[in-house]
């Protein structure tokens, strides 16, 4: 199998379709080939866990607040958001914690929030997949 590019598009092409290929398919290098095949190899780890995330189905505020109510803490990311130093960010949580109708788990409020108390990532993770089984 041979792959050519031709107007930002992949064609592949095997040796019994040779005569479609015209002067405007450019035949693509063993690297660039790979990328097309496994690009997942070729992502930062930054690009990783952002897909990753991005892979956890949103929640509603219903199972938000219990989950924090059944994990404990419910009254200290409360306490937590009400204690930040800077106003704005405060008001900025405080506005996305009292007024999301869902939350998305690879939302920088929540990142913020779980940092505010001291969660780490499996810690949301398993809260995450718990709120969604309410």
């Amino acid at each position: 199998m041979k792959y050519y590019k031709l107007n930002n598009e992949v064609y592949a092409f095997d040796q019994t379709q040779g005569d479609l290929i015209t002067n405007d398919f450019v035949a693509m290098t063993d690297e660039e080939v790979d990328r097309h095949i496994h690009p997942q190899k070729y992502l930062s780890d930054e690009e990783k866990e952002a897909i990753r995330l991005a892979a956890f189905k949103p929640i509603t505020r219903r199972q938000f607040k219990l989950t924090l109510l059944e994990f404990g803490i419910l009254t200290q990311i409360e306490q937590a958001i009400d204690a930040i130093e800077d106003v704005t960010m405060r008001m900025r949580i405080q506005i996305e914690y009292t007024e999301a109708i869902t939350f998305e788990r690879a939302s920088d409020a929540i990142l913020y929030m779980s940092q505010l108390i001291n969660l780490n990532t499996n810690q949301v993770d398993e809260m995450w997949v718990h709120a969604l089984s309410l």
